[in-house]
């Protein structure tokens, strides 16, 4: 028996928004073309119990929460990117500040041996990078970029890298890379969205909240960093009919926090913890707000609720927050709380101010970009075996 071409899906947390879209893309794929060839489910970091491998990726989560926490030091991280350059940038954070986890990611990197290897981590994309360049595998190596913008952080000597976004500020980042080597593809969204095809008021019921309240989904990233705390708090003192859906993440502190606090008659507050019920929350809410993560917005956006952005943790928050505002037009950034507070109360008085908002998320209502990413990697894996 002819031996099957091996894919490998390369998994790496460092908040959701790598997880989000490779688990999308994984499984359009397994679903399409699944018994054509082997596919690897890869939690590269974790896959080998090895403790150096899994403080890279432990590192990586820490530098999201610190992030999260204090924006200049994203801004920092970045600059020093732009100042010192991929190359030298790469190789101090991936050989010599995560030494200890190099060489054995290189290692199975060898080991995992895959003919196609796709990345939506630029931390797993240098090493194949890297093992190739050193005669230890030979694959095709695909990104995908789920930024509007194709940072500094994606390595070149890929073969392919998809981006959902054709920002005339993109046009800088791309010319590091060669023709044919970019490809414009929808969002990465979750095929589930589809699956929630009802109105607002069923998915309401469906959490036992209010039918007829206007309802805020509040949400800061997977740690619930942010300004997550102080908005619910400044929510509070709304005096009309709300509910308040508060996703703390991993945050359990805040989550305890929330699930004990006080709040007005007039309001209706559930805190989440870690949820697999985010699509439902975006589906039953009126308007978003928090941080500008890639998927979250992307979501409310397809389920038609617009999006109020307070915070930016990196550059890339901000190219995303501003592909939201500027070219999408289905958001507003707002950074000053007690400002947020005021436009919740403006839309919920004046229903017709936020009509324009809902307008723009029509625009995004599509979900083949899992699919249409999915033919892009078997065609590229068939071809090698034609």
């Amino acid at each position: 028996m002819a031996k099957k071409p091996k894919i490998v899906f390369a998994f790496v947390e460092a908040g959701m928004g790598h997880i989000m879209p490779m688990t999308a893309v994984y499984n359009a794929f397994v679903k399409k073309y699944g018994d054509k060839c082997e596919v690897v489910k890869s939690y590269f970091f974790r896959d080998k119990d090895n403790p150096d491998m899994k403080y890279v990726e432990e590192e990586f989560i820490r530098e999201v929460k610190l992030t999260n926490a204090c924006r200049a030091r994203g801004s920092f991280q970045f600059f020093l990117l732009d100042l010192l350059g991929y190359n030298i940038s790469m190789k101090f954070v991936l050989e010599r500040k995560f030494k200890r986890g190099y060489k054995p990611s290189i290692e199975y990197m060898k080991e995992l041996n895959p003919d196609l290897i796709f990345n939506t981590h630029f931390s797993t994309l240098y090493y194949a990078c890297q093992a190739k360049s050193k005669g230890l595998i030979n694959p095709d190596i695909v990104a995908y970029c789920p930024d509007p913008r194709i940072g500094g952080q994606w390595d070149t000597r890929l073969d392919l890298i998809a981006v959902s976004s054709s920002l005339g500020k993109q046009n800088a980042e791309r010319k590091k890379f060669k023709k044919g080597q970019v490809v414009e593809v929808p969002f990465m969204i979750r095929q589930e969205v589809k699956n929630y095809d009802k109105d607002k008021k069923f998915y309401r019921r469906e959490l036992g909240i209010p039918e007829d309240n206007f309802t805020i989904l509040l949400a800061d990233g997977a740690y619930g960093a942010g300004k997550l705390r102080e908005t619910v708090y400044k929510l509070f003192g709304l005096k009309q009919k709300i509910t308040v859906l508060a996703v703390c993440g991993k945050n359990e502190r805040l989550y305890r926090e929330f699930c004990a606090v006080k709040k007005p008659e007039n309001i209706c507050f559930v805190p989440f913890g870690f949820t697999d019920k985010m699509l439902m929350l975006s589906a039953c809410c009126d308007v978003f707000i928090g941080k500008a993560g890639a998927s979250n917005m992307a979501e409310a956006c397809y389920f038609g609720a617009p999006q109020i952005v307070t915070f930016c943790a990196t550059p890339i928050e901000t190219w995303i927050a501003e592909y939201y505002t500027d070219e999408v037009k289905s958001a507003v950034k707002i950074t000053d709380i007690n400002k947020v507070v005021k436009k919740i109360d403006e839309w919920i008085s004046r229903p017709e101010s936020m009509q324009p908002y809902i307008d723009a998320c029509k625009s995004q209502h599509r979900t083949d970009g899992p699919d249409m990413m999915a033919d892009i990697l078997w065609d590229r894996l068939s071809k090698r075996y034609s």
